[in-house]
């Protein structure tokens, strides 16, 4: 079948766009920059698509050519700048849907979201809802899967809640008894791939959850335990001091903790597996059935103790050359800096404008640093002025090099260290 597959750049998206190819199926990928997937996947037709701005069925009807089947796994699980809930999965899906509708593709598949319903009260259940009810209203045989936490390598959920397990103590909100029902990735496909082979006969709404419930605390033991790490004991943080967290980063915009998802989290995450395996045919596996099925890897366990030290990286070399700057500029003695500088040949008048130059720079290189702006630019500025700083000294002060306190000699593990940080911040291969 001729499938038009949008979020195909997401982590569900991927998973279902290479078990689509090896159903032998034609897929139309839309993302927002198909050149970037053109070598990866050359059998696949790419479309550039703005989900922000793409609102109007008009914008969708040209890519609908030829057409048999809409699958939008679209979705994004915390808003950040330019990406909001409500275009990406509101107002974008429905133009697409109600596109479909007007040419008459009767088959569309909503990647929806456990929670989605009645009783939703987040900003990102809400959205998905919206989107939900809009398709169920139209004339076509519509299907929406509602998939809880998604289990498998490379997803968000599993890398977080593997770096937490991998933790000395492994952190619970409270008492870590919030109860969730995750489901593989691999299962979640099976259900896909089994309704596209038998398309049912009526409007469907599925839960997608796995074979039993767990606790949040269990969840990370089972991951801990497929990591193959030892026993540890769980560190309960109380539920006030992480809602506290959790509007902080509300502001400050880092990694998935947010005010909505330990809203979602506390709410549960849980469903009944029964009517999906009814029309699928497919029997969700357990998550301790589905670890199993997938060995963790060294670059598992890697991963997963290298996760929380990668922003904690940046902060340390940003807070490096932001202190370094202002110790330059108001702390460490004028005089002797300047004696320093005329070592090298720089005096009389040049010597303050390049003493007060290079701190102001080292401090604007620390806050682009902390900030995460244009880390690949930043990082080559520092390792241009680290190496001139070091030529400079092993010309005009040869003697730093052997001095007690690695004047000099601890700018090679900081060369090292700042390429590590370039290699954790590269932006992730999606888009």
């Amino acid at each position: 079948m001729q499938i038009l597959l949008t979020g195909a750049s997401g982590f569900i998206g991927q998973h279902l766009l290479a078990a689509l190819l090896a159903e032998g199926h034609q897929v139309v990928g839309c993302v927002r920059h198909p050149e970037k997937w053109l070598a990866r996947f050359p059998e696949v037709k790419w479309i550039g698509c703005d989900y922000r701005k793409d609102h109007d069925p008009q914008v969708w009807l040209p890519r609908l050519s030829d057409i048999e089947v809409v699958i939008n796994a679209v979705g994004i699980i915390r808003e950040r700048r330019g990406q909001r809930f409500d275009d990406l999965h509101t107002h974008a899906p429905i133009a697409l849907f109600q596109a479909a509708e007007q040419l008459g593709i009767r088959k569309i598949l909503q990647i929806s979201a456990l929670g989605a319903d009645d009783k939703a009260e987040s900003a990102y259940h809400l959205s998905k809802r919206a989107a939900d009810e809009a398709l169920l209203a139209l004339d076509v045989e519509a299907v929406i899967f509602q998939p809880s936490i998604v289990i498998g390598r490379g997803g968000g959920s599993t890398t977080l809640f593997s770096a937490m397990a991998a933790l000395p103590w492994m952190p619970v909100i409270g008492q870590g008894d919030q109860r969730l029902q995750p489901i593989d990735i691999d299962d979640l496909k099976a259900c896909v791939l089994a309704v596209l082979r038998n398309w049912p006969l009526k409007k469907q709404r599925l839960e997608l959850v796995g074979a039993q419930a767990v606790s949040f605390l269990q969840l990370l033991v089972f991951i801990r335990n497929w990591l193959g790490f030892g026993p540890t004991a769980a560190w309960p943080i109380p539920i006030a001091l992480m809602s506290v967290l959790a509007k902080f980063n509300d502001w400050l915009g880092q990694g998935p903790l947010t005010s909505e998802s330990l809203g979602m989290l506390l709410r549960g995450n849980c469903g009944d597996p029964a009517p999906v395996t009814a029309v699928t045919g497919v029997k969700p596996r357990s998550v301790e059935a589905s670890l199993r099925h997938s060995l963790a890897t060294t670059a598992d366990r890697w991963q997963a103790r290298l996760f929380f030290l990668r922003p904690l990286l940046r902060v340390v070399i940003g807070l490096l050359w932001l202190f370094t700057g202002i110790v330059s500029a108001f702390i460490y003695p004028v005089e002797e800096s300047y004696k320093l500088l005329a070592a090298t040949g720089i005096s009389g008048i040049w010597a303050p404008i390049m003493l007060y130059s290079a701190a102001a720079f080292d401090g604007l290189l620390g806050i682009a640093t902390l900030i995460g702006y244009r880390i690949r630019i930043v990082v080559g500025l520092q390792l241009l002025l680290i190496v001139s700083y070091m030529a400079i000294i092993t010309v005009a002060l040869p003697a730093l090099w052997i001095h007690p306190f690695g004047a000099v000699t601890k700018n090679l593990p900081l060369i090292v260290a700042t390429l590590i940080m370039l290699v954790f911040e590269e932006k992730e291969y999606n888009g």
